[in-house]
């Protein structure tokens, strides 16, 4: 069986059996991500060329979460709109998708959506399997090839766009089997073409449609459950041909791991919310005295001592404030004190958590944060995270020290929802 076969699949029904397919395809255990509605994985592995042997042995752990949809009466849709709220910004380091699946009576299937990049640009996406023509839309977008254990077409843009507003995606058929994309903000009215992709269909299919969220640091064999942001997303429920039929809820699902117990579903008339990683705060940085951050000095490794630093954007001041009271770095890097005395260094390691999803036990490991007063207080020692001498310079070290309350010993991180 091919993958192309798998993801033939969703014009059928997109549904965990099609997902655990997929997975043995790909040379993973089924059971791992069975829970998965459709091809959100295998998607991004073709796109991404990854080798089967590779995708088995570089697997993290990190929540997903999907909405299925159904249309009474089987009706032919030419047009499909689904929309996009994401309230919360979960940082711009983050690596998620939110993605509107869906298939067509002829063909494989395809999915848009938007993506937040890990610090590269933001993305809009229009991808179909199966295809090998397609042609741009407004400036600044294009189209390209991809390939791997699947292949086809997607149109893309760059869009850095704005959480809290309303986005509606919209495939139309425009004839001879082309379907084109576009992507409206509903608050400023603009409108974004991504492109056309030539299929050999004449509908969409009213069958497997699915909203999703995913975290594709799933790619890292070291992403766990704790070293991820929050993230919301409001899906309203998908309507078709000019909005004169309308699709309902049939089922919400989480993938089956270990990061399911903090993933919730809200169904509400006409629309789900997605909620991921629910305990941990976004990503982002962790400012202190004279606006500095709080940094992983020459990048992100075990060892590596904790500083001072002007605020980069980098990947080593990217913190997550997790729900099992550490401070983490992408990859699964916590903050840790070398000891619990005054003046004991702070530096950044391996979390090493053996708890469920990757949870951390050490305190040594472990911070509180007083929105009052702006310490971060081991929870080893109680004692507070401390510019040495108010020593703001580039590459200070930080240390342990009893808390007073002063400016350097101040701080402001990532939000929590």
């Amino acid at each position: 069986m091919t993958l192309r076969h798998v993801l033939g699949t969703i014009t059928a029904a997109v549904t965990a059996t099609a997902a655990a397919a997929t997975l043995a395809l790909l040379g993973t255990a089924a059971p791992a991500r069975a829970a998965e509605s459709g091809m959100a994985a295998s998607a991004r592995a073709a796109e991404s060329g990854m080798a089967a042997s590779a995708r088995a042995a570089e697997l993290g752990v990190t929540p997903g979460t999907y909405t299925n949809y159904s249309f009474s009466g089987a009706p032919v849709l030419t047009e499909v709109t689904w929309s996009t709220t994401v309230p919360h910004d979960p940082g711009y380091r983050a690596n998620i998708f939110w993605s509107h699946q869906f298939g067509f009576d002829r063909g494989s299937g395809a999915y848009f959506g938007m993506q937040s990049n890990g610090g590269s640009k933001r993305t809009l996406l229009f991808s179909v399997w199966d295809v090998s023509e397609a042609r741009a839309g407004s400036a600044g977008s294009w189209c390209q090839t991809f390939g791997g254990e699947g292949e086809g077409m997607s149109c893309r843009m760059n869009l850095d766009w704005t959480a809290g507003h309303r986005y509606t995606f919209e495939v139309a058929a425009e004839g001879d089997g082309w379907f084109g994309a576009t992507v409206t903000d509903t608050v400023t009215g603009a409108s974004y073409k991504l492109g056309a992709i030539k299929t050999p269909a004449t509908a969409i299919s009213p069958s497997g449609m699915v909203d999703w969220t995913e975290y594709f640091e799933w790619n890292n064999p070291r992403a766990n459950c704790y070293d991820q942001p929050f993230s919301d997303a409001r899906f309203g429920v998908p309507t078709g041909n000019g909005g004169t039929v309308t699709g309902a809820v049939a089922s919400t699902s989480s993938s089956a791991n270990a990061c399911a117990p903090m993933t919730r579903i809200d169904v509400a008339a006409g629309s789900t919310v997605q909620n991921l990683a629910v305990g941990n705060s976004v990503r982002g940085a962790v400012t202190g005295p004279a606006g500095k951050c709080l940094d992983a000095f020459g990048g992100v490794a075990d060892g590596v001592v904790a500083d001072l630093y002007t605020c980069s954007g980098g990947a080593n001041q990217a913190w997550v404030r997790a729900a099992d009271g550490t401070l983490r770095l992408p990859s699964d890097y916590c903050l840790a004190a070398d000891g619990t005395g005054n003046g004991a260094a702070v530096r950044v390691r391996d979390c090493a958590g053996t708890g469920a999803g990757g949870a951390v036990t050490d305190p040594a490991r472990q911070w509180t944060y007083n929105a009052s007063t702006h310490a971060v207080v081991n929870k080893a020692s109680g004692r507070c995270l401390d510019v040495p001498g108010s020593d703001t310079a580039n590459g200070t070290a930080l240390g342990l020290w009893d808390c007073h309350g002063g400016a350097n010993q101040q701080w402001n991180v990532p939000a929590t929802y």
